[in-house]
C-alpha cells in the first residue's frame, strides 16, 4: 500500500517537473506575494509604528515563512477528483487496489512534495534580501515541522469534501474559491490572527485553519510555551479524526449517487 501510494507521489512530482518553468513560476508568484505583503507592512509599521504586535523585522519573518509553506494549504486534490468524476474516470479509480482515499493521498503527497521544493525555494530566497528571525531554539523548529506535517492530513481531507461535491455538480469551482478564502483568513495568511477581533480569534481557536501557518510561525518565534504547543497538537490530532469521518460519510453517501459521464 505505501509502496503504490509513493509511485503515485513520485508520479505526480514528475508531472509538475516536466517543465523546469512550472518551478520558475510558482516561485516567482510566491516571491512576488511575499514583496507586496512586506512593502504594505513596511508602509504601515512607518506610519503606525506598530504591525499588530509584531516588530517590523518578526513581520518580515511572518510573511516569508506564511508563503513559503502556504503551497501546503492551498494545493492538492479536490480539482483533480471534480475532472475525474467529470470525464468518467471515476469508474476505474473506484476499482483500484487502493481505496480511493489511499489513492488520492498518493496523489496529494506529490502535490505536497512539490510545494515543499517551492517554498524551500522561496525561503532561501527571500533570505538573501531580507533578515529571518531564526527559530529561537531547536526544539521549536522541530514543534514547527511537526504542526505543518500534522497540517497535511487536515488539509488533505478539507481537499476530499470539497472534491467529493463533484458527485452532486459538474463545476466545484465556486467551492474552491470558498475554501481559500476560508482558510487564507482564518489561517492568518490575509493576516496575523491578533489584529481581527476577539470573537473572530475566540473562533480560530477552536477550528483547525489558526494551527496550519498562524501558529507554527508563532512556535518558530517563540511566542508560545511548551503546554500550549502540546495541547494544540492534541486539538490537531482530534481534528484530524473528525474531518476523516466527515470526508468518509459524506464521500460513501456520494459515491451511492454516483453518474458516470464519458468512458
Amino acid at each position: 500500500m505505501l509502496k503504490s501510494m509513493l509511485a503515485l507521489a513520485k508520479m505526480q512530482i514528475k508531472q509538475y517537473t516536466i517543465y523546469k518553468s512550472n518551478f520558475y513560476l510558482f516561485t516567482l508568484n510566491r516571491i512576488v506575494e511575499v514583496i507586496v505583503y512586506i512593502f504594505v507592512w513596511q508602509a504601515i509599521y512607518n506610519q503606525t509604528g506598530n504591525a499588530g504586535g509584531f516588530t517590523i523585522e518578526q513581520m518580515v519573518t511572518y510573511y516569508i515563512l506564511v508563503f513559503s509553506v502556504s503551497s501546503l494549504v492551498a494545493w492538492g486534490v479536490d480539482e483533480d477528483m471534480a475532472r475525474s468524476i467529470r470525464k468518467g474516470r471515476i469508474g476505474k479509480e473506484l476499482l483500484n487496489p487502493l481505496t480511493y482515499f489511499q489513492y488520492y493521498f498518493g496523489i496529494n503527497l506529490g502535490e505536497m512534495a512539490f510545494a515543499l521544493i517551492i517554498g524551500t525555494a522561496t525561503l532561501i530566497i527571500c533570505s538573501i534580501f531580507w533578515s529571518i528571525t531564526l527559530p529561537v531554539s531547536i526544539l521549536h523548529f522541530v514543534l514547527f515541522i511537526v504542526l505543518i506535517i500534522i497540517g497535511i492530513p487536515i488539509t488533505f481531507f478539507i481537499q476530499m469534501i470539497v472534491g467529493t461535491c463533484g458527485f452532486y455538480t459538474n463545476s466545484i469551482w465556486g467551492m474552491q474559491v470558498l475554501k481559500k478564502a476560508v482558510i487564507s483568513i482564518l489561517s492568518g495568511v490575509i493576516a496575523p490572527i491578533t489584529l481581527f477581533p476577539i470573537w473572530f480569534q475566540n473562533l480560530s481557536k477552536i477550528l483547525p485553519f489558526k494551527e496550519l501557518i498562524y501558529t507554527p510561525i508563532e512556535i518558530w518565534l517563540g511566542n508560545m510555551s511548551t503546554n500550549e504547543i502540546i495541547f494544540i497538537i492534541i486539538k490537531q490530532v482530534i481534528w484530524v479524526i473528525i474531518l476523516y469521518v466527515i470526508a468518509k460519510v459524506f464521500f460513501d453517501h456520494a459515491v451511492k449517487k454516483i453518474t458516470i459521464n464519458g468512458g
